[in-house]
């Protein structure tokens, strides 16, 4: 069987696991699999690595099949080779047998070209089958992220979220490009290989299991001591490149208040931590190996001195003691491949168990029957709603609004009374826990997300940019937009002349989170996606809380247009920006309240 030169199981990275309870209460009914009992770190296996993902391997049963067919034969036809020798030795050589010699030479040589042949078809339908499914999982976990609750994305840590995507995938990827080498091949392997040993010579094959098993007592007991402390070492390393994302983030505020030697000494401590650790692991991985390969020498020659005391005896021939030693060894180096392999196995199952718990985090249930709604063509009505996150008190408490079509609703109230979680519930990122939000009369839960989603435009107040051109940037309001649709959208929003002034105009990279721009720069362009878009309905998150006087000033004339012929609800807190509005509520304490906007004087005594 052909190997990797080097295969370190060490690649696997765990974490805390997510925090996946339903809220209780919830109005919408949530998609989960069957319930099963919590485990803890420990528990898992090799058992759940393999069913668990199985539904992703099953897809390519017919490849796996053709893939395990030839491993038998190239199993097979290996452990053939010593009947080979024996023969060789005993007929051809021993018997002047020259019939035995051509037959033996010609059936290695054409098993050997068969042998290569095979195997390559193999190996690229096992990487072929093994990157297909990785490639499955991924796409089927970036499907799932868009389907979860926002709650999901507030109480996990983005780290601990993409890290499933990379280290835990790699993990997996890894283990998996090394079952055929290291788990399913040795495995088939020895049970070849056993086979083999007992009909060669059953007494001898007897006396090597019996031995066997007492050469790796210590190998497997620093295997589990190899696992704790790789363990301990990802840890370790998490902390470490937690502590660098960190100061790479925080660069302004450590150089403003010249923390650089803090940060420094504190990288440094948690580094000579991980150096100990690592030094530890090194060790016992060397006595592992230096352990198990002593074990396989005693073992190799307790039984020459045995075979040779048989042969001696002659109950045993030499062509069939030297027909023996080959298979024994290399059932020997099997088991002890496969004994190298399961805490990597182990440690890839703790990789799927975290993934599996990705996708088995609750999701809304799409209703096959549920309802589209093309246009707005009465209003939309919140019925004494309640809303709560997780682990807080009320954020809205019995909201009974109508907004007509065609009106232009003011929401006002100050930081952290509930405006934007009002914008989500409208747009179903967030289900109420009690009441109905109607469209038309028509449950938003029971109407398709993606028909609602498309009658609305939002302008948040933080405009994320994405990494790529001002015109896919603009795009993102209409997916399919010409160029053509883009510049007038951006001219709409005036900023079509400050984007030709830029060195590559339109297909200039916005940079990461739209930072080569500036905030009055990315809002316009936040407003040319939804003049883009032309929704029936507009919802505006307060939109210029984060400008100055004068961008706001120029932006609130460009949101006037925008706002012509369209449903819009607007959440603020600068009640300036809303004095058009044809109805204004202010949100206190979590209830809303009908409000008269005051005059421009009095308007700082209020909020």
């Amino acid at each position: 069987m052909k190997r990797p030169l080097e295969y370190n199981p060490d690649l696997i990275q765990k974490s805390e696991h997510l925090p996946l309870e339903k809220e209780k209460g919830s109005a919408k009914k949530w998609k989960t699999p069957n319930p099963k009992k919590e485990s803890s770190e420990t528990e898992g296996g090799p058992g759940f690595l393999i069913f668990g993902l199985f539904r992703f391997v099953k897809k390519y049963k017919g490849r796996i099949s053709i893939i395990i067919g030839l491993l038998c034969f190239e199993i097979g036809f290996y452990a053939s080779i010593p009947f080979s020798f024996k023969y060789l030795i005993d007929e051809a050589l021993i018997n002047r047998n020259q019939n035995a010699l051509y037959w033996i030479g010609g059936y290695l040589a054409i098993g050997t070209i068969t042998f290569a042949i095979l195997g390559t078809v193999r190996d690229y339908l096992y990487n072929w089958a093994s990157a297909r499914i990785i490639q499955d999982l991924r796409l089927q976990m970036y499907e799932h992220l868009d389907r979860l609750n926002l709650d999901f994305f507030s109480n996990n840590k983005l780290g601990d979220i993409l890290s499933r995507f990379f280290n835990d995938l790699a993990a997996l990827e890894h283990a998996l490009l090394a079952f055929i080498p290291w788990g399913l091949g040795p495995l088939l392997e020895a049970a070849f290989g056993t086979m083999l040993l007992f009909l060669l010579d059953w007494k001898l094959a007897l006396i090597a299991l019996l031995i066997w098993p007492i050469t790796f007592l210590g190998p497997g007991f620093l295997s589990r001591k190899s696992t704790e402390i790789s363990y301990t070492r990802k840890l370790e390393e998490a902390q470490v490149l937690s502590l660098v994302e960190e100061s790479i983030s925080a660069q302004n505020l450590i150089r403003a208040y010249d923390l650089s030697n803090y940060f420094f000494n504190r990288f440094k401590n948690n580094c000579e931590k991980l150096f100990q650790i690592s030094l530890r692991l090194g060790l016992t991985n060397s006595y592992l190996e230096r352990s198990a390969g002593s074990g396989i020498l005693f073992l190799q020659g307790v039984l020459l001195l045995v075979g040779t005391i048989f042969a001696y005896h002659n109950t045993l021939s030499i062509g069939t003691l030297a027909a023996f030693l080959p298979p024994f060894l290399n059932l020997s180096y099997s088991l002890l491949y496969l004994s190298q392999y399961l805490p990597a196995l182990n440690h890839a199952s703790g990789s799927a168990k975290r993934i599996l718990e990705l996708l088995r985090a609750p999701v809304f249930e799409s209703d096959p029957e549920e309802a589209s709604i093309p246009e707005l063509k009465e209003a939309i009505y919140f019925e004494n709603v309640h809303f709560r996150y997780k682990g807080r008190s009320k954020n809205l408490s019995d909201i009974t609004l109508t907004i007509p079509k065609g009106s232009y609703t003011a929401i006002v109230g100050g930081s952290g009374v509930g405006k934007s979680t009002f914008i989500k519930l409208l747009l179903g990122m967030v289900q109420p826990n009690e009441g109905k939000i109607l469209f038309d009369g028509m449950n938003l839960n029971s109407l398709s997300r993606s028909s609602v989603r498309s009658l609305i435009g939002v302008v948040f107040q933080e405009t994320f940019l994405f990494n790529t051109t001002i015109f896919e940037n603009i795009r993102i309001g209409k997916p399919s937009a010409t160029l053509e649709e883009v510049i007038e959208a951006a001219k709409k929003a005036e900023i079509h002349e400050m984007i030709l002034s830029l060195p590559m105009g339109y297909e200039t990279n916005a940079g990461d989170r739209g930072t080569k721009l500036s905030g009055g720069e990315r809002q316009r362009i936040a407003i040319a996606r939804a003049f883009l878009r032309n929704p029936q309905i507009l919802l505006l998150d307060e939109a210029t809380s984060s400008l100055d006087p004068v961008t706001e000033a120029r932006i609130m004339k460009t949101l006037s247009l925008l706002r012509e012929g369209r449903t819009v609800i607007s959440v603020t807190h600068r009640l300036s920006t809303i004095r058009e509005a044809d109805q204004v509520f202010q949100m206190r304490n979590g209830k809303l309240e009908r409000f008269s906007v005051p005059e421009p004087e009095q308007q700082a005594m209020v909020l």
